[in-house]
């Protein structure tokens, strides 16, 4: 539901919307595909909070055609097993899996979900992410030349084949920790439209109450935003 609230009231709303839920502050959420262009941007509201992405991520599908179901079930996994060992000798390595959201795989976590590999029923397959921690002054393609050094010497059990699928994305942790920075954006965006406006207009925002969303905008860099509306009214 929408409200729309007098600038001067944001401040008192802020109060209420702090009580988040505490999933939200658990959430990995994962960004792949093609960055923010084009019509995109229109959608995009005026006010946005830039953030460098904390993970660089490569999904990976791994694929195993050993005869037994069995023996692939435990190759596969014995594979992302020694990745998950050889990840934790790599400061800010780790594995995940999961589609929009991302859930750790550890050394007592491993047995992912499988499913098949295709047309044929000696097949098994399945896709994990294996991600890279992101410091704000990590060089972004040194980054990315040493994830995609760590798929490419993963030990492999038995017929296991690793492909990476896609480019590499972007995760961020717990986007919802952003939000009262994007509404301090946006109540002094208002104050500056009412002053730009010299007239007496009440400035009313809707729209605050929505989830923190986001798009990709470059290699490493996400827009942060919450689709808000700003209304005028009362002008003289």
């Amino acid at each position: 539901m929408n409200h729309r609230l007098p600038i001067q009231a944001l401040l008192i709303t802020c109060a209420w919307m702090c009580a988040l839920p505490a999933w939200a502050q658990l959430d990995e959420v994962v960004v792949t595909g093609a960055r923010v262009s084009g019509d995109d941007y229109s959608r995009i509201p005026a006010v946005v909070l830039e953030r460098r992405a904390d993970f660089l991520v490569q999904r990976i599908r791994l694929t195993n055609d050993t005869r037994a179901e069995d023996a692939r079930v435990k190759e596969l996994h014995q594979t992302i097993r020694d990745m998950v060992a050889d990840a934790a000798k790599r400061p800010g390595m780790a594995l995940s899996y999961g589609d929009e959201f991302l859930i750790p795989i550890t050394a007592t976590s491993y047995e992912v979900p499988l499913g098949s590999g295709g047309k044929r029923p000696d097949t098994s397959a399945t896709e994990i992410y294996v991600k890279l921690a992101l410091g704000p002054r990590d060089n972004v393609p040194d980054s990315i030349a040493s994830l995609n050094a760590f798929i490419k010497k993963a030990r492999v059990s038995g017929r296991t084949e690793i492909e990476p699928s896609d480019e590499v994305g972007l995760s961020l942790v717990s986007p919802e920790k952003y939000r009262y920075d994007i509404i301090a954006k946006i109540t002094e965006d208002a104050k500056k439209l009412q002053a730009a406006l010299a007239a007496q207009c009440k400035v009313e925002i809707s729209g605050l109450s929505n989830r923190v969303s986001w798009q990709r905008s470059d290699v490493s860099q996400l827009t942060l935003y919450i689709p808000y509306q700003i209304q005028l009214t009362g002008c003289q």
